[in-house]
């Protein structure tokens, strides 16, 4: 079966799965040089999936996307998994950030996700002044399954895929 004929039902629920998997995300943001720069961060997806990371300011990408609110996050397979090192699985996604003020409706019930991430730590890290909650709003995404098998991730909700053909 080509790639074009795959189910669409199939490919979404695939990457669904795939995304469940994760607990932490790659993170690229841009540092105050206009130079990129990389690191992770432990996150949760609401209900709209959009992504949430609770980061310190002392971070360079707290204020990396404090400063300049645009940042790229990928969700890649472990090597080891991997059956083709040159084509792991991966989504990747251009989101837009911003600062989810403490202790509103929205930060409480973040908040709660990462108790279940986290619970022990969390109470910690809650109580510690210079820590913030960032949303991380997906606008544009890409799953990759394989050498061809590329799929472009939209809709309000992130959950629109449709394949990448370059023939077209």
């Amino acid at each position: 079966m080509n790639q074009s004929a795959t189910p669409p039902a199939k490919i979404t629920a695939e990457y669904l799965t795939f995304l469940a998997k994760f607990s932490s995300l790659q993170l690229s943001t841009i540092g105050k040089n206009g130079r990129p720069e990389s690191s992770y961060a432990p996150f949760v997806v609401d209900q709209n999936n959009n992504f949430y990371i609770y980061v310190s300011a002392l971070a360079r990408h707290t204020g990396n996307l404090l400063n300049d609110n645009r940042a790229g996050i990928m969700l890649i397979e472990a090597e080891t998994e991997a059956e083709n090192i040159f084509a792991r699985k991966r989504v990747t996604f251009e989101c837009d950030t911003e600062a989810v003020e403490r202790e509103t409706e929205d930060w409480q019930a973040i908040m709660l996700l990462f108790d279940q991430l986290a619970a022990e730590l969390m109470e910690t890290l809650r109580r510690l002044p210079d820590f913030q909650l960032l949303r991380l709003r997906p606008k544009s995404g890409l799953f990759v399954k394989g050498f061809g098998k590329a799929y472009q991730i939209s809709g309000a909700r992130m959950d629109e895929l449709s394949h990448v053909n370059p023939s077209k």
